[in-house]
This record gives C-alpha cells, structure tokens and sequence, in this order.
C-alpha cells in the first residue's frame, strides 16, 4: 500500500509508517479484499492529511497485530479527524466528507469507501469502528478480522 501512493505522500510531506507484528498471521479472508480495505483506509487517510489547513507535516500509520482470536488493523492520521457524532454515520453508503472542491488528485468522497469497508469486514465474521485515536492522531479506523474459521 505504502508504494502505491509514495510519490503522493512524499509530495505532500507526509510520513507513512507502518507498524506489524514479526509473526503476524494473515486473516480469513481473501487477500484481494485485505488489499482493497488497506487501500480505501490509506486512501482516505491522506486526503484528511492533505486536507488539514496549515499543516506543515503530516502523518499515516498502519498498525496490525493478532489476538488469539483476531487480526486487528488500524490506519490512523493526523489530518482534519472525524467528529465523534459522526463515528457512525462515515459507514453509512452514500455519506461523505468530502467535496469536489477539494481538487485533490485522489478526487473527492463519494460516501461509499467506508461502506463497503464495513461490508467487507462483516462478510467474513469481522468489523470495522472508529475507535479513540492516541494523542498524537486525530483519527483511528479498526478492522478486525476473524483467524480462523468459527
């Protein structure tokens, strides 16, 4: 995920960081849907990155790690956050935060990335929440995902 939009944080002087365990397992789930929900989450972290005013630096962290139970993902970022009135409502098809006139290269929201996020996780035994971000974020998506087959 990191290399695919390099160029693009690199360009905005945002720090990508990623954070996995060394024996770290893979979920139940294929691995075209991991990759698709690891990418919408970066996707939306750098436009809320890019678009906090007056930010010099800005920061994406992916962290991912297992329980006995459960492979936990967490993308966090350091851009403009999400109230926490609409902690549940970013989940909603069709809800965005997004404009057009953002004019940013990834292009605006259409309110269906989360979504579908959620969707995804749930097919396969899992979830997907805002959770309190730590105090050098402003914004703490989660997955977890089910290792092994109930």
């Amino acid at each position: 995920m990191k290399r695919i939009f390099g160029r693009y944080a690199e360009d905005r002087n945002i720090e990508v960081e990623i954070e996995a365990e060394t024996d770290l397992e893979a979920p139940m789930v294929p691995p075209a849907l991991y990759n698709g929900l690891a990418l919408n989450l970066y996707t939306n972290a750098l436009k809320a990155v890019t678009a906090k005013a007056g930010r010099k630096a800005g920061k994406i962290c992916f962290r991912a790690r297992n329980t006995d139970r459960w492979h936990i993902l967490e993308v966090l970022d350091t851009g403009i956050g999400i109230p926490s009135a609409l902690h549940e409502r970013v989940f909603d098809p069709l809800f965005t935060t997004t404009t057009n006139s953002d004019r940013d290269p990834l292009g605006s929201g259409m309110g269906l990335g989360l979504a579908l996020v959620r969707r995804g996780a749930e097919a396969f035994g899992g979830k997907a929440e805002v959770i309190a971000a730590p105090s050098e974020y402003s914004t703490c998506i989660q997955i977890r995902l089910p290792l092994s087959e109930s």
